[in-house]
């Protein structure tokens, strides 16, 4: 394939998919919620009914930005917390996910990092990004 034909292609390939998607922060998408308080929004991988959260960092175009805490609630009760550095609404570099039971992930988002369970076991584990969030699995 000759370069000019190649460049053809690769621009007509950029052209038909946006950089970056925009999120739909009209309330409609469940997988994005707005903390009442801030008005940020955050990627909700996994909506509930009666899920809020509270965020306490910099909002960016409307979205969840740079270092801060976002706790999750279930009907009012503490879930989680995410902490760490966010871009464009999600967690992306190094943080730490602490879930209602104590577990914990620390590390790179995507990435290496260490589980630690309410036992106070440490198992070295890595963040994968799905399409509904992220998943913890133990490393190989």
């Amino acid at each position: 394939m000759g370069m000019s034909r190649l460049f053809a292609c690769l621009c007509a390939v950029l052209a038909g998919s946006p950089a970056i998607a925009q999120p739909d922060l009209s309330g409609r998408d469940p997988h994005w919620i707005r903390d009442e308080a801030s008005g940020c929004w955050a990627a909700n991988p996994d909506p509930e009914p009666l899920e809020t959260i509270t965020w306490s960092g910099q909002c960016r175009d409307m979205l969840v930005s740079g270092e801060g805490t976002l706790s999750w609630y279930l009907d009012g009760r503490l879930m989680g917390r995410d902490e760490g550095n966010f871009v464009r609404g999600e967690l992306s570099g190094h943080g730490k996910i602490t879930f209602a039971d104590g577990t914990n992930f620390e590390g790179e988002f995507p990435g290496r990092g260490v589980l630690t369970l309410p036992s106070g076991s440490r198992v070295d584990a890595v963040s994968v990004k799905e399409s509904a969030g992220w998943s913890i699995e133990q490393a190989r």
